[in-house]
């Protein structure tokens, strides 16, 4: 089942990468309105490879743009978890060797 707000996860996600529309549409194979419609919902029902294009340019994943159990976290979420977890990690190690 497709989760109702994929329209805004993806507008979400194109916003985050800190690119234009247009750097988005160019990677995504498509045109800058098309890009533009899909994301106002002027397209009420684009293609999944579209949807698919625009997420991988976005630097996103389809799976956390539908939401699967698999990828609760967006791109940006995940490479502030495995930052996280390499300064605790590094505390870890630090603790372990002190005497």
């Amino acid at each position: 089942m497709i989760p109702e707000d994929w329209r805004k996860r993806l507008r979400d996600a194109v916003r985050r990468s800190g690119r234009k529309q247009s750097e988005i549409a160019r990677a995504a194979g498509i045109a800058p309105e098309t890009l533009s419609r899909v994301l106002t919902n002027e397209i009420t029902r684009p293609s999944f490879d579209v949807v698919v294009r625009i997420t991988h340019a976005a630097e996103e994943s389809v799976g956390w743009l539908l939401r699967e159990d698999d990828f609760p976290y967006s791109a940006d979420e995940r490479e502030t978890l495995i930052a996280a977890a390499e300064i605790v990690l590094r505390r870890e190690a630090c603790i372990i060797v002190r005497p």
